[in-house]
């Protein structure tokens, strides 16, 4: 994979979905720490683990050898995150037989998809990328944008989504527009962030009825 090609950013449902992650160390947690988060069946297979991963065995299938081929079969996603670049090399191919998805953890030029620096805030959920090209950067922009993008954002969707089905089914779509500008041009932000759910609350509701009335 060149690292001028375009990668499709997409949010993958990997809930009940088996994934594999080949190797036992700090990468691999990682990875394993990322999917469990979102409900995968996570498969381990590696000869040892690291006092990080340990702590994490009784959430995963875990098979202490080396890697096989028939271990991929029946999975979503394999990430081939050993110390051994010949091994990444064999999972990836085993992978690709398969047509299944890899992710190859010291060589993005083999790798079907890159994983992305997340930020979550409740449901929300932001990510960056740098197509591999430096995962030290991707890092760095994640923290400046965890900087900005507080818990009160999650607490704004939750909010704006309690009452989305009373917007939707009773205006038209440029009039739902309005409503949901009307409330993020508003200090209901600033109010989640001081604490101030009751006052946020209330001012959605008011921009909504405001909004509402004939000739608003």
């Amino acid at each position: 994979m060149s690292l001028h090609q375009m990668l499709l950013p997409i949010s993958l449902d990997v809930k009940n979905k088996r994934c594999l992650v080949v190797g036992g160390g700090i990468v691999a947690t990682r990875k394993v720490r990322s999917l469990l988060e979102c409900g995968a069946i996570v498969v381990v297979v590696s000869p040892d683990l690291c006092d990080e991963m340990q702590t994490l065995q009784p959430q995963i299938e875990y098979s202490k050898r080396q890697f096989h081929s028939e271990d991929c079969a029946g999975c979503l996603l394999i990430f081939a995150c050993t110390n051994v670049r010949e091994v990444n090399q064999e999972i990836a191919k085993a992978a690709q037989n398969l047509g299944i998805w890899c992710n190859v953890a010291d060589d993005s030029s083999r790798s079907d998809f890159q994983s992305a620096a997340t930020i979550r805030r409740g449901e929300i959920s932001v990510a960056v990328a740098t197509n591999g090209g430096s995962p030290a950067l991707s890092k760095h922009l994640k923290a400046r944008i965890e900087s900005v993008i507080g818990p009160e954002y999650a607490q704004l969707l939750s909010l704006m989504s309690e009452r989305r089905a009373r917007i939707e089914y009773s205006n038209e779509q440029a009039e739902r527009a309005n409503k949901w500008r009307a409330i993020l041009g508003s200090d209901v932000l600033e109010l989640l962030r001081a604490g101030e759910t009751e006052r946020a609350t209330q001012k959605i509701d008011a921009i909504l009825s405001a909004v509402d009335e004939p000739g608003a």
